[in-house]
């Protein structure tokens, strides 16, 4: 958990970045690239050449704006990049024109991929040696997709994004042994096109998933309420997400 919260300033609550890593040595899959992003990866732990993809949600610039940081740090002389593919919905090279254009140069990574994905409510499939990917549309906005990641030893992490409780978010996050889920304000502060606690609880229950990660807590919500609220609606062990904490991934035996 590189980024736990939002674009507001909180202390331990960055905005969005979230770091999925195989096991030891694998390379890193950053879902989401939130300000902070890059500086977040040294107190991680992770290089900036274990980096190998960037899976964005959606073009807000609490969630995207530091692929630009990125892009800059790549090209320094002492690092030595590997290729880097960058997934995300359908915009996403207009994003990057936009950033050259406003920026500069030093924002073009000639070992940058592009994979721009279609956003509907029945999914896109991404089938790579060290990750399955499946993005589908949230309704967050018209460019929002949630993602879920299935890694070559079983393990399955779903990733809400910025979200409302759409039945594609359920199928997402089907059976996952994680399920990491925004609930951005408390139950009587709903906004329409963001979770709540009581919500992600009950995405939680209907996918059947092993363990809920509540995430992107703005100022108006207490963590702990949070938990709380929703406990009421999902019986699995559920934890708080904290800029710097990480968590272990296990896949459910018989899985």
């Amino acid at each position: 958990m590189i980024g736990a919260g939002t674009i507001l300033p909180q202390v331990g609550l960055g905005p969005a970045g979230y770091a999925l890593r195989g096991g030891p040595g694998a390379p890193v899959t950053l879902f989401d690239c939130g300000p902070g992003t890059v500086r977040g990866l040294a107190a991680a732990g992770i290089g900036l050449e274990e980096v190998r993809r960037v899976v964005l949600t959606h073009f807000h610039v609490d969630h995207c704006l530091d692929v630009f940081a990125l892009a800059f740090a790549r090209r320094n002389p002492t690092v030595a990049a590997p290729p880097l593919e960058v997934v995300g919905p359908v915009g996403l090279r207009r994003l990057f024109e936009g950033g050259r254009a406003a920026l500069g140069r030093g924002v073009d990574d000639p070992g940058r991929t592009l994979v721009e994905v279609p956003v509907r409510a029945e999914g896109t499939e991404l089938e790579r040696p060290d990750v399955r990917l499946r993005g589908a549309a949230t309704a967050h906005n018209p460019d929002a997709l949630c993602w879920r990641a299935e890694l070559p030893t079983g393990e399955v992490v779903a990733y809400s994004g910025d979200a409302t409780e759409v039945d594609a978010l359920v199928d997402v996050a089907r059976g996952a042994d994680l399920f990491v889920c925004e609930c951005s304000h408390p139950d009587d502060a709903a906004e329409p096109n963001h979770l709540t606690p009581t919500a992600a609880g009950r995405l939680a229950a209907r996918a059947g998933a092993a363990r809920l990660l509540l995430t992107h807590f703005y100022p108006d919500v207490d963590p702990a309420a949070a938990r709380r609220a929703a406990a009421a609606e999902f019986a699995g062990p559920i934890e708080l997400a904290r800029d710097g904490r990480t968590l272990a991934v296990a896949a459910r035996a018989g899985a």
